[in-house]
């Protein structure tokens, strides 16, 4: 039988691998169009998620952060914003875990770092706390809320030294945000700088002419002073901006106590518990030492 030789031309060979070519192009046009399309999908959901976080449903913020990161498993902000609407849920392990991998993704992401900050501090991780806010500030040395919070739970550990350091940095940093000067009021009055405290508490207070937590504070550290009728006045506009405001009643119940007026202290205090059970314990305490002053006076 004659055999038949098939001959493949120069022409043919050329052909061959133009259609290779063509193909080539094809597929990584289809995949670069995908990929594309992939992305717009995520960033659909992500914004969607960004929108329902700032209206309130945690709910439905998490459900979209969840389906932007099946399309993109790699995203590290999606991770860091569904760990914020799981901390919001008071969920912290969930927060911890989302917030740890936007770190996996991206370790200079200092947003996550301090994110995950906080949530350990709620868990009483303070040295785990202090770690994410020390690597946010190397990170980003202008970041002041990480001082401020590395602030509070350095004051947390007892460290108050280490504390009004980093509360002196975030003033520096941010000189008009009324938090930064209340929580250094709490330092300094933590270590008997009281006249340094109110000086603090009037900034916040000038700052913030409604900053209720400051009013008390202020209060506070009046009281310490034997300032008894100022104190009480503090409590006061700190009860008429929030007549909800629980602490507000049980301190002004206690100077009303040193002041002898046992009557209108049961009343605050009964308020107070009615607005808060969970601060009996506290109270208490607080009742019985002053019961104690009062009696070592007589």
């Amino acid at each position: 039988m004659r055999k038949i030789k098939i001959v493949t031309t120069g022409v043919n060979r050329h052909r061959v691998c133009h259609y290779l070519a063509l193909l080539i192009i094809l597929l990584l046009a289809t995949a670069s169009l995908a990929q594309a399309q992939t992305s717009r999908f995520a960033a659909v959901y992500y914004n969607r998620g960004n929108d329902r976080y700032n209206k309130g449903d945690l709910d439905g913020a998490i459900a979209d952060y969840d389906a932007a990161l099946i399309f993109d498993p790699r995203w590290a902000l999606a991770y860091n914003m569904r760990g914020s609407a799981r901390y919001n849920k008071g969920d912290l392990d969930g927060s911890i875990a989302d917030y740890t991998r936007a770190i996996e993704i991206d370790p200079r992401m200092a947003l996550a770092h301090y994110n995950r900050g906080k949530a350990r501090r709620d868990k009483g991780d303070l040295d785990g706390s202090i770690a994410d806010y020390t690597r946010a500030i190397e990170i980003n040395p202008r970041l002041s809320s990480a001082y401020n919070n590395r602030g509070n739970a350095r004051r947390d550990k007892g460290d108050l030294d280490g504390a009004l350091a980093d509360l002196d940095k975030a003033v520096r940093l941010d000189p008009h945000n009324a938090l930064v000067y209340n929580n250094r009021g709490l330092v300094k009055r933590a270590k008997g700088d009281l006249q340094g405290a109110i000086a603090d508490y009037d900034r916040a207070i000038e700052i913030n002419p409604r900053f209720v937590e400051a009013y008390s504070n202020r209060g506070n550290a009046r009281q310490d002073r034997g300032d008894l009728a100022m104190s009480i006045a503090d409590y006061e506009s700190a009860i008429k901006i929030d007549p909800f405001f629980a602490k507000a009643y049980g301190n002004r119940g206690l100077a009303r106590l040193y002041q002898g007026d046992k009557v209108r202290a049961e009343k605050d205090f009964d308020q107070c518990l009615r607005l808060d059970p969970k601060l009996k314990p506290l109270l208490e305490e607080q009742i019985e030492q002053a019961k104690r002053r009062l009696a070592a006076k007589q």
